[in-house]
């Protein structure tokens, strides 16, 4: 054997081998290389805390703002709108599409379904023809509803809100009530499609259609010759009478569905009967 430090065949001295220190420069080169890649792929990464953040109220999921409500939540009534400069209005396309008129729909989710929203203090103007709308609801309660109206004291009475419609050529009732009714939940997110109102294959009314018939007892037609309230409402002769709907009525029933399920409401010919909603159902458990 030869020693340690002794020359080998042809006197030349042998050194330790290079193979590790190659081995070991590739195993730095590598390690640094993951270290690169690391840091380089947490840098892309949100930090925990900003995808905790929950989005900020009236946002979307991109952060843009959500689209303002038009109506007011479900559960509760359209407050009756204020007084305005005069307390005659004038039925005609100027008024039905003045700033007043626009802010007196807009809590109710109507636009084009109502010429106007008056005040039960307020008179409507057709043509040369002024009437109260207190009138009005005299004569809906009394004369088509056949129901005593009691009067209150002076300046305690209640006021309330009603939406006026003059007839065009080719409407019927039916058809008025139900563009509003598409109108009003339209502004709540639901789209009823023409034939909602129409009864399911076995003959029943749908929900829709009850809330229609329900209407009809809310709703008066007003002959503007005859000065009555009109008994025989299929018949509808355009420009001679007008539509009144008593809004706070209306909408203090409308305030209590859900609109997204509307199949479980009951009419009993006088009164509408609705189903609790999911939110209340939860409300009372809790309770």
């Amino acid at each position: 054997m030869t020693p340690m430090g002794a020359k080998g065949l042809g006197g030349e001295d042998k050194g330790p081998p290079r193979w590790p220190w190659l081995l070991l420069l590739l195993l730095i080169a590598a390690a640094l290389v993951a270290v690169v890649a690391y840091w380089g792929g947490e840098e892309g990464k949100p930090t925990p805390q900003a995808q905790q953040q929950p989005l900020k109220p009236g946002a979307t999921a991109k952060g843009s703002p959500s689209p303002a409500q038009k109506t007011p939540a479900p559960g509760k009534v359209p407050p009756v709108p204020e007084k305005g400069p005069s307390d005659v209005v004038k039925l005609g396309p100027e008024t039905a599409r003045s700033e007043l008129q626009a802010k007196r729909k807009k809590p109710y989710g109507l636009d084009k379904s109502l010429d106007v929203v008056v005040r039960s203090d307020e008179r409507i103007q057709v043509g040369d023809k002024v009437i109260s709308v207190e009138e009005l609801q005299r004569k809906l309660v009394v004369e088509q509803r056949g129901e005593v109206l009691e009067r209150p004291l002076e300046g305690k009475g209640r006021v309330s809100a009603w939406g006026v419609h003059l007839v065009r050529p080719g409407e019927n009732l039916w058809d008025i009530h139900y563009r509003l009714l598409r109108e009003y939940l339209k502004s709540r997110g639901v789209i009823l499609p023409p034939d909602a109102d129409q009864p399911n294959p076995q003959g029943y009314s749908s929900g829709v259609g009850k809330i229609l018939k329900f209407a009809e007892h809310m709703v008066g037609v007003y002959n503007l010759k005859t000065g009555k309230m009109s008994s025989n409402l299929d018949l509808l002769e355009p420009g001679q009478k007008v539509v009144v709907f008593n809004l706070s009525e209306i909408f203090e029933q409308l305030s209590k569905i859900d609109p997204h399920d509307l199949s479980g409401v009951m009419y009993d010919g006088r009164v509408l009967l609705f189903p609790a909603a999911k939110g209340t159902k939860e409300k009372q458990k809790g309770e």
